[in-house]
């Protein structure tokens, strides 16, 4: 009967050993699983703010890049520019050849000429810095200022200017006053917009004012 006990108290003593060690490895599963699921989320809260970082600053740079783009293809165009002087100025004279009201000779006209009262204001058509604003020939005192692109404008017979040169002008800003100096008969705008220094025809730049003119 002792033998017996002996031998059953020895088995017992193995399934709880049994027992134990499968215990253990159920512990120890769990514990490497936790391990493994906390060093997860641990490299996933360090690893998320720096790929958030690099997210946005592809962001910013695309946004940028679609900036200058939109910077670098936008026209001089009539949608984006100001009129020249007071909306309903009537126009007196186009662009092209002409006989000029002065000498009468046959001469090509470089700008459009807008008829106006004396002292009406002169507006930039555009943001752009100031290349002149002083006497000119035969345009008398005038502005010009420099846009982007190549594109400049010229504002000419002003009675009074506002700017100076160098000075940094805003779209819409008032420049001058029409006026009737240098070679001009009557208060008026001579009006151009020259390309890369060359004078083209203002009116497609102005076409939303000018409709029908």
């Amino acid at each position: 009967m002792r033998i017996k006990l002996e031998i059953d108290r020895t088995k017992a003593s193995n399934e709880d050993e049994t027992v134990d060690n499968q215990q253990l490895d159920r512990i120890s599963n769990d514990a490497n699983w936790h391990y493994a699921f906390a060093s997860f989320f641990l490299t996933l809260a360090i690893a998320l703010p720096q790929i958030s970082s690099w997210v946005e600053s592809q962001y910013l740079v695309k946004s940028l890049q679609n900036l200058i783009v939109t910077t670098n293809t936008t026209d001089f165009r009539d949608a984006r520019i100001a009129f020249p002087t007071v909306k309903n100025a009537p126009v007196t004279s186009g662009f092209g050849w002409r006989i000029h009201p002065i000498t009468g000779e046959r001469r090509f006209h470089t700008g459009i000429d807008f008829g106006a009262d004396l002292g009406t204001p002169i507006y930039a058509v555009d943001a752009g810095s100031v290349k002149l604003a002083g006497e000119k020939g035969g345009y008398g005192n005038t502005v010009i200022i420099n846009h982007s692109a190549g594109k400049s404008t010229l504002y000419g017979h002003a009675s009074k200017l506002y700017v100076r040169e160098g000075q940094q002008v805003v779209r819409g800003q008032m420049v001058a006053a029409v006026g009737s100096t240098g070679m001009s008969t009557a208060p008026h705008l001579h009006f151009e917009v020259r390309v890369n220094g060359k004078p083209v025809n203002p009116h497609p730049y102005l076409q939303q004012y000018l409709a029908g003119r």
